[in-house]
């Protein structure tokens, strides 16, 4: 079984990967476009990705990737996001002289409190993962270069954690998704199932969205998100990408079946079980 996952070694995407593939070879891919491009062509069974934050909220660029390639969802995991500001060994006395901060944007975007008020004016540069952020302070000794991201990153790079859970929020969590072909179980937690679906209106006019939600209100489903986002054809023009939790019965079935004798453009894309995850610091590499 071949995985992909936003790396290198270190990125909380590879905590999520590691935590629920156990002990299967994972690999890593520098960019979410080239690791969704894997899953697609099968170069890969499975493939692990940011969908959303506690503090910055969905990864946009996820979404819309998504919405392109059309993958499945096979499951969820859900990671304790805590935040490290690391630097070269040989700067940890003087931590408070960085010059550039390197870091993932959700990464940087969840810290921000901490950097406001501690490197108002330092240069911020944003990297493909964090882990990569930590891998360019570590091959600039030189430099009194700082990077935020995961305890992993700071021990498979060999730099010195300065300052600890710099995240805004003590609460942080990220939602990732297991995409592939292939149903596929995990020895975590099980918290619940959960489905997500594409949705298009059937036609631009007042009332239609309404109309569409109402299906689900007859049936008593729980909407647990609806986002918009738009389609990058003209300005105006939006899907909508919305999780729930999945009823008993044929419930969810029923729904979809009416939207579609509606017009209404719907794309169920998973329906899948959600699993909790240790905290970073229980995590054994």
């Amino acid at each position: 079984m071949k995985v992909g996952y936003l790396g290198p070694r270190g990125s909380f995407t590879y905590a999520a990967a590691h935590q629920f593939f156990s002990a299967k070879v994972l690999t890593p891919y520098e960019s979410l476009t080239a690791l969704l491009e894997a899953q697609r062509r099968r170069e890969i069974d499975y493939c692990v990705v940011p969908i959303e934050n506690t503090i910055e909220g969905s990864v946009l660029p996820t979404l819309d990737l998504i919405f392109k390639t059309l993958p499945t969802i096979q499951a969820e995991i859900v990671l304790p996001i805590q935040q490290q500001l690391m630097v070269h060994p040989d700067h940890q006395e003087d931590w408070e002289r960085t010059t550039l901060i390197c870091s993932h944007q959700q990464a940087l975007a969840q810290s921000q409190n901490f950097i406001l008020e501690h490197f108002p004016t330092v240069d911020i540069e944003q990297m493909g993962s964090t882990a990569l952020g930590a891998q360019k302070v570590a091959e600039h000794p030189e430099n009194n270069y700082a990077a935020i991201g995961s305890r992993e990153a700071a021990t498979q790079f060999g730099l010195t954690i300065v300052q600890e859970n710099i995240q805004s929020i003590e609460t942080n969590e990220t939602r990732f998704w297991v995409l592939g072909t292939q149903p596929i179980q995990s020895d975590l937690v099980f918290e619940k199932r959960k489905a997500t679906i594409l949705f298009d209106l059937a036609q631009d006019h007042p009332g239609a969205l309404y109309k569409g939600l109402a299906f689900f209100a007859e049936e008593k489903i729980n909407l647990t998100k609806i986002e918009s986002r738009t389609r990058k054809t003209k300005l105006g023009e939006y899907f909508f990408i919305i999780d729930l939790e999945v009823p008993t019965g044929n419930k969810l079935t029923t729904v979809l079946q009416r939207l579609n004798q509606e017009k209404f453009t719907v794309k169920l894309i998973g329906n899948y079980p959600t699993y909790l995850t240790k905290k970073l610091e229980n995590l054994s590499s």
